[in-house]
């Protein structure tokens, strides 16, 4: 295996702190698979190649999964990046090298999301206020989760069970469809449609369980 560390600074430079959607070529899926061989084989030569047309990618998807002002982007991008190339030998003939490559991001990035929800909530049983709580004081997180509906479903993201999680993200964040969120994940259809619909119910329950956001998007009970 290369290692991915020394090679992988330059691309990220490269890529930037703006959004873009791709720095290099759109390959043909044979061409990107063909790339893979090469990269299995040792060809540092073509990491690079891979790493420069994917880590773009790479760094949009961790970006709509954490929000752009998260301070661990480039870090997340750099482990998602490691991830892809150490999971190659996983990778199947019949999938995209883009879907599986999003796919491994969009975990990365949610176990960072879950990270982050467990230090928030450790922080929120240490420093508690009673009299703050008893007098409905909003929190700045409070009003910048009141401002859209993707910062509410990248704090559920840290909750949800994983396969939930990453059907709502893929959907959500990266547009994907039925279809290719079953073909990303290697399940059925029907199976991924529940996924969906049981993780809107989980943002549901969310929304209901804050009287602030229920007001912010207009829901009854």
């Amino acid at each position: 295996m290369i290692e991915v560390p020394s090679l992988l600074r330059p691309v990220l430079d490269a890529a930037g702190s703006g959004p873009r959607e791709s720095n290099g070529p759109d390959l043909p899926h044979d061409e990107l698979h063909a790339l893979v061989e090469l990269v299995r084989r040792g060809d540092r030569a073509a990491l690079r190649t891979f790493l420069r047309i994917l880590v773009p990618d790479l760094l949009r998807v961790v970006r709509r999964v954490l929000g752009s002002a998260h301070p661990d982007l480039e870090d997340t991008t750099y482990e998602a990046a490691y991830a892809v190339v150490d999971s190659l030998t996983h990778l199947r003939g019949d999938g995209t090298v883009r879907y599986f490559a999003r796919r491994v991001a969009v975990l990365t990035a949610m176990n960072v999301r879950r990270r982050d929800a467990a230090q928030k909530r450790l922080r929120e049983r240490d420093d508690a206020d009673p009299d703050t709580l008893a007098a409905g004081v909003s929190s700045p997180e409070e009003d910048a989760l009141s401002a859209s509906l993707l910062p509410i479903i990248r704090e559920l993201v840290g909750d949800l069970p994983e396969p939930l999680a990453e059907a709502l993200t893929l959907h959500v964040f990266l547009g994907y469809t039925v279809a290719e969120i079953a073909e990303a994940c290697e399940a059925p259809l029907e199976t991924i449609r529940s996924r969906l619909r049981l993780a809107r119910q989980s943002l549901r329950r969310a929304v209901l369980g804050s009287p602030r956001l229920r007001e912010v998007f207009e829901v009854s009970r």
